[in-house]
C-alpha cells in the first residue's frame, strides 16, 4: 500500500488524499493524481469527479489510519507517549526520554528541537509533523531499536488530526495560556484542541488494544477542567506533591510525593517552575511501568535541554541564561524563578504570529526585570518596527530600551551587566537562525552572548 497527500509522489496504485493546506489545495491536483495512476482518491469536499470519495472532516483521520497501516502499525509495537501544553513540552519530553533511557528503555524523542534516537537526529518543519511523516519515523526508530517514543503534540497537530492513528500508552497535559490566538479563535477552542489527545485520539488507541493512561496538571485551571470532563485522566500537582524545595545555581533539590510516600530528589534544572515539568515526567514514566524510586534516581544526572535556561559560562561574574520563553506565561515563570538579583532581560516577539501577546509580554518583562532591552525575534514578513511598537504599547515603566538589531541588543545587555547581575536572553533558545523578510539568516543567541562576554 502507498498513501500520499502529495500529487507529485503518486505512483500506479497509490491512494491519494486531496487536502487543503496552508499553501496549496490538494483538490486542485486530483486530476494529476489520477493521471499518474492513483487507484483511490479521498477528498475533504465534494468535487464531482467520478470515483473520488468525499470524507469531509474525516479525511485527515482516514489518512492517519492508512499511514499507520502503510508502515505496519509501528505505534502499536512501541510505548507511545504524547505531551501537550502551552509551555514546557520540550523540557518534559527530554526528561521523559532521559528517565526511560536510564531505566533500560530505549526511547526516541520528537518535537520542537527535531527528532532524535540512537545518535541520529532529524529536523522537523513543525513541532508535530504530518501523519505520514510521523508514521514513517515511528517505523524507522522501531527498526533502529527504539522501544518507546515520546513526542510533543501541538494544538495545531491535534486539531488537524496529525496525531490521529497513534496507539498511545500515556498522554500528559501541562498547562494552557494565551498562545496561537492567530489560529484558535478563543481559549476554549485552543483547549478543545489540546483535549483531543485525551478524548478522540486516546479512544482510537483503545481500539488497537492499548490502555492509555492520562495525566493532567491540577494546578492549572484548564488542567483541572480536563480532569473534570474526563474522570479517567489522572492528576499531578506540584503545589501539593513537592515540598522543601531548594533552588541552587546547579539545580534544584526537593521532596516529591509519589505512590503515597515522600521521596528525596534532585535535578540539574534551574528554577522552581521546573517542578511542573519534572512531576509531569515522573507521573508518565511511573504510569508506563518505571518505579518511583528508579525514576527519581535518574533525575540527578539529567543533562538539560539546549536553549532552555541554558547557562553561558564566563569569567565576568555575570549569570547569563538563554531561554526559549516566547509566550507570556513562559516568560513570567522564568522571570519569577530568577528573582533575587539585578535582572537585565532581552526579548522580542515573532512576526506573523499572535499579536495580542506583544503588549502583555512587554508589561511582564518590565515588571519583573530591572532593565529590559526590547529587540527583534523572528520578524518574518512583518516590519520589525511595528512589532516593537506593539510591545512598547504594553510597557507602563521607563526601565527599557529598544534596539531592533538582536546582536546589538545582546551586546548592550551584557555591557550594562556588572558582577552579580543576571542577563536573560529570551525568545529563541535553541534556534540557530532569524527569519527576516522571507529569508533565513544564521543567528544563535548563545553564540552572540559568548562573543559579547569576550569583548
Amino acid at each position: 500500500m502507498h498513501v500520499t497527500a502529495d500529487s507529485k509522489s503518486v505512483r500506479p496504485g497509490s491512494i491519494f488524499f486531496a487536502l487543503k493546506g496552508a499553501r496549496f489545495d490538494g483538490h486542485h491536483f486530483i486530476e494529476e493524481a489520477l493521471k499518474l495512476g492513483a487507484s483511490q482518491v479521498y477528498s475533504e469536499r465534494e468535487t464531482g469527479i467520478p470515483g473520488v470519495i468525499a470524507l469531509g472532516e474525516g479525511a485527515r483521520r482516514k489518512l492517519a489510519e492508512l499511514a499507520s497501516e502503510m508502515h505496519g502499525h509501528p505505534s502499536q509495537a512501541l510505548t507511545m507517549i504524547g505531551v501537550t501544553g502551552t509551555s514546557g513540552k520540550t523540557t518534559t519530553t527530554y526528561l521523559i526520554q532521559h528517565l526511560l533511557e536510564r531505566n533500560g528503555i530505549p526511547c526516541a524523542r520528537l518535537g520542537t528541537n527535531g527528532g532524535f534516537f540512537a545518535g541520529k537526529e532529524v529536523e522537523t518543519a513543525n513541532t508535530t509533523p504530518d501523519a505520514l511523516t510521523l508514521q514513517a519515523w515511528f517505523a524507522e526508530v522501531r527498526q533502529l531499536g527504539a522501544k518507546a517514543v515520546v513526542m510533543e503534540a501541538s494544538s495545531h497537530a491535534l486539531h488537524q488530526d496529525r496525531c490521529y492513528g497513534i496507539a498511545w500508552d500515556a498522554t500528559c497535559f501541562l498547562n494552557l495560556s494565551r498562545e496561537h490566538m492567530d489560529y484558535h479563535p478563543t481559549l476554549d477552542h485552543y483547549f478543545d484542541a489540546k483535549a483531543l489527545l485525551f478524548t478522540a485520539h486516546s479512544t482510537f488507541a483503545k481500539t488497537s488494544g492499548k490502555k492509555p493512561v492520562g495525566f493532567s496538571n491540577e494546578d492549572c485551571a484548564f488542567g483541572s477542567r480536563l480532569r473534570r470532563e474526563n474522570p479517567d485522566v489522572g492528576g499531578f500537582s506540584p503545589r501539593n506533591q513537592v515540598r522543601n524545595l531548594v533552588n541552587t545555581p546547579s539545580g534544584i533539590r526537593f521532596e516529591v510525593e509519589l505512590d503515597n510516600r515522600w521521596i528525596e530528589a534532585s535535578c540539574p534544572l534551574f528554577g522552581a517552575f521546573q517542578t511542573e515539568n519534572i512531576l509531569a515526567a515522573l507521573s508518565v514514566v511511573i504510569g508506563v511501568g518505571v518505579s518511583a524510586e528508579d525514576a527519581c534516581r535518574a533525575l540527578a544526572d539529567f543533562p538539560g535541554v539546549p536553549g532552555r535556561m541554558e547557562f553561558i559560562p564566563n569569567d565576568r561574574g555575570i549569570a547569563v541564561f538563554v531561554d526559549y520563553a516566547h509566550k507570556p506565561e513562559a516568560l513570567e515563570k522564568v522571570l519569577l524563578a530568577i528573582q533575587g538579583r539585578r535582572i537585565i532581560t532581552v526579548f522580542g516577539c515573532g512576526g506573523d504570529r499572535d499579536k495580542t501577546k506583544r503588549p502583555v509580554m512587554g508589561e511582564i518583562a518590565t515588571r519583573l526585570s530591572d532593565f529590559v532591552i526590547v529587540t527583534s525575534d523572528n520578524p518574518r514578513t512583518e516590519n520589525p518596527s511595528t512589532i516593537l511598537a506593539e510591545i512598547e504599547a504594553g510597557i507602563p515603566k521607563e526601565n527599557y530600551l529598544i534596539i531592533a538589531d538582536r546582536a546589538q541588543a545582546i551586546r548592550e545587555a551584557i555591557r550594562r551587566a556588572t558582577p552579580g547581575d543576571l542577563v536573560l536572553i529570551a525568545g529563541k533558545g535553541h534556534e540557530t537562525y532569524q527569519l527576516i523578510d522571507g529569508k533565513t539568516l544564521h543567528f544563535d543567541d548563545r553564540e552572540e552572548a559568548r562573543k559579547a562576554l569576550k569583548s
